[in-house]
């Protein structure tokens, strides 16, 4: 079938491909839906893991997913959601063995390309697939691509210098900057000067977490520089975040190859502001934290919240939970069933009905809509990059509290290079260090009391604007997406005619 769109031209169809987990998957759920506003047809393929979460959270609040609707028409848009097996059993505790999850799918290609060639007859009205939009650490996409002849658009989740430092993981080994040596961090010598894209100099502890096993033959450890290569190997480059932030030449630096690289970030906010709800959080979201946050005093809630993965010990819980009685301020925290050590917080005797008249703890928030909300004052954040993307965006300042990954560097730029946050002493170098209740209490008491913490506020609400900016009409991530979305029609053009010849 040749299907046309209103314009005349051959519609375009995209595969989009997170990584199974919820940061991942959200700001790829985004995209879909900015795509989608632009007439192009989309398939949205995550794990049966992930899927079955997705849908069970999704029965008592809105949803682009569902388990009786898998292709959703609204407003002109096609979105068809496909699940794949992830190769693991289904009590394997994917999210505290990642290198066993990372491993496993490394291999799903064939299964990819199996579950794309099936689905193309049993969707008569979607196009034939014209690019693929890969998470960018989602490597099995490579060959599928190659295999069906379709550009292979490569997602960065990360913010644009942490992406870099990723892409370029492989010079880095053989610059002696990895294995990471966390002991070098304070080592003004030992700053990484040596990236492209005019990005800050890089403490050894702001690379991703999984390089500081010293032991090369670590299995995450060789994941993560094995999707390093492949992270090379794109016609396109797509990046979650917005060039007022971190610059044009960051995101360029992203192109090994010399395919074009585009800031269409932060990708949930244009959703935000025009009323689309894309929710596909694992978790049902407790939406009553709203009303709670309505009897409160504007900018006096601290909101609290270490992400979806991020798990601590019940001595730093219980820390923490003294440091915000100490700190006097209303708080809104989100304490998941999996938090302390993969059980369910137990907080200090007496910590619940001491607080109970200035704090609401839920099982999940959500979080744009707490963040834009006129009450809350400060985020208490693990500074996962949605995270920070939506904190920044809402124009609330941040205590960074990070646990893997990327967070670590993004703790450090909100606290140095854009100046919106404070953090915890050490907590980069330490990973069982314990912050105890005295400096939880001290750090929240400056950010929420001080000229300090002011002037932070003022330099986050002048990146709420530029971020807003730079995704509405005229701004520069609404035009780089439409740049993109032009660029794939002209590839879907040639690749047509050259079909024809």
């Amino acid at each position: 079938m040749n299907i046309m769109n209103q314009k005349g031209e051959h519609a375009l169809h995209a595969v989009i491909v997170p990584t199974p987990a919820q940061g991942h998957v959200n700001a790829l759920m985004n995209l879909a839906q900015l795509l989608a506003i632009r007439g192009v047809f989309v398939t949205f393929v995550n794990t049966e893991w992930i899927h079955e979460r997705v849908v069970e959270a999704s029965k008592k609040g809105k949803s682009l997913v569902s388990k009786d609707n898998l292709e959703l028409e609204q407003q002109g848009w096609r979105i068809r959601f496909l699940s794949i097996p992830d190769g693991l059993p289904p009590n394997h505790g994917r999210t505290s063995n990642g290198a066993e999850l990372m491993v496993s799918l490394q291999k799903l290609g064939p299964a990819l390309e199996d579950l794309l060639s099936s689905a193309q007859g049993k969707s008569p009205s979607f196009p034939p697939i014209t690019f693929i939009v890969t998470d960018a650490f989602m490597s099995c996409t490579e060959q599928v691509a190659t295999n069906m002849s379709v550009p292979r658009v490569i997602f960065w989740p990360l913010c644009a210098a942490a992406s870099v430092s990723q892409c370029y993981a492989n010079f880095l080994v053989s610059e002696g900057f990895i294995p990471v040596n966390v002991s070098e961090a304070k080592n003004p010598e030992k700053l990484i000067i040596c990236l492209p894209g005019n990005i800050p100099p890089l403490k050894p502890t702001d690379l991703l977490s999984f390089y500081r096993a010293q032991d090369p033959s670590d299995i995450l450890f060789k994941a993560f520089l094995y999707e390093s290569q492949k992270q090379s190997k794109g016609d396109y480059i797509l990046v979650n975040t917005f060039e007022e932030l971190e610059g044009k030449d960051a995101v360029t630096a992203l192109s090994l190859n010399g395919s074009p690289a585009l800031a269409i970030g932060p990708l949930f906010l244009s959703n935000f502001l025009e009323g689309r709800d894309s929710c596909s959080s694992l978790w049902e979201e407790e939406e009553c934290c709203l009303t709670w946050l309505d009897m409160q005093q504007p900018g006096s809630v601290i909101y609290v919240s270490f992400g979806s993965i991020a798990v601590k010990s019940e001595q730093q819980l219980e820390q923490v939970a003294l440091g915000l009685e100490g700190s006097g301020q209303p708080f809104l925290w989100v304490l998941r069933l999996d938090i302390a050590e993969g059980q369910a917080a137990i907080l200090p005797e007496g910590f619940e009905e001491r607080t109970k008249k200035r704090a609401l703890f839920v099982r999940w928030a959500p979080q744009a809509k707490v963040l834009a909300h006129a009450s809350v004052g400060l985020f208490l954040t693990h500074s996962g990059w949605n995270s920070t993307l939506e904190s920044m965006s809402m124009g609330v300042p941040v205590v960074g509290f990070p646990y893997f990954g990327d967070q670590f560097l993004n703790c450090r730029f909100a606290k140095e290079v854009w100046k919106i946050g404070l953090d915890f002493e050490d907590v980069d170098l330490d990973d069982q260090k314990v912050v105890m209740k005295e400096e939880v209490e001290g750090v929240l008491r400056r950010m929420m009391s001080t000229p300090e913490g002011k002037k932070m506020r003022d330099n986050v609400l002048r990146l709420k604007e530029s971020a807003a900016k730079a995704v509405l009409p005229g701004g520069s991530s609404f035009l780089n997406l439409n740049t993109f979305v032009k660029d794939m029609t002209m590839s879907k053009g040639l690749q047509s005619k050259n079909e024809t010849m």
